[in-house]
């Protein structure tokens, strides 16, 4: 869907699109990460799933005490460059946890820290003039992390650390009005278009659930 969302910026000049989601459990794979980052026994044992998604970045777990967003945008509604886009989605995820309570801070170039624990991390996808901010917004911290060879941060949880249990809805709210606010524009509720929905399906069908695309790296 997330790859959809941009193609339809890309090709038919769709708004801006902030989509937020959760997923059970699942391992996913940048676009350039090798396969064997993952303990793919660990994995299946435990029947977590495992994807590779469009944007790069490294290796990450996802479970339902997560809170993914996507923002698929136009390339001339963020600042120049691949690096100040990335920011920007830092800085307005770091803006959204501020106004949930905590004191958060960026750490260049992809993550966001509260107390020196990492909350979020965040990542991004450049097609023909279009781009997939993507992140991560850690609620509950997750228990299967082992599923991971390779941790480059110590990770912490909204809810661990501002010692209350923080709701994915309130999350949603903060998410959507900072990236709001920072873009100088309106967000409203809406779904996906019956073409996007149709189109996501063959991106499906073509690309991500092919067990080449996931593991042939």
């Amino acid at each position: 869907m997330d790859h959809s969302l941009v193609d339809s910026v890309r090709l038919r000049g769709s708004q801006p699109v902030l989509h937020m989601y959760r997923r059970p459990p699942t391992v996913s794979l940048g676009y350039f990460q090798p396969s064997a980052a993952i303990d793919r026994d660990l994995a299946e044992s435990k029947g977590i799933a495992v994807l590779r998604r469009m944007s790069g970045g490294g290796t990450i777990y996802n479970d339902e005490g997560q809170l993914i967003y996507t923002l698929a945008i136009p390339e001339k509604e963020l600042p120049s460059g691949s690096g100040a886009a990335l920011a920007f989605a830092c800085a307005a995820v770091a803006d959204a946890v501020i106004s949930l309570g905590g004191d958060a801070a960026v750490k260049e170039p992809n993550d966001v820290l509260v107390s020196g624990l990492k909350v979020s991390g965040n990542s991004q996808l450049r097609s023909a003039g279009a781009v997939a901010l993507q992140g991560t917004v850690i609620l509950r911290k997750p228990i299967d992390m082992d599923v991971l060879l390779k941790r480059s941060s110590e990770v912490g949880s909204l809810s661990e650390l501002l010692m209350r249990n923080v709701d994915p809805d309130e999350v949603s709210e903060a998410l959507l009005s900072s990236f709001s606010e920072r873009l100088g524009m309106r967000g409203e509720n809406s779904s996906a278009t019956e073409s996007e929905n149709a189109h996501a399906g063959s991106l499906l069908r073509k690309r991500y659930a092919s067990q080449e695309f996931i593991w042939g790296r």
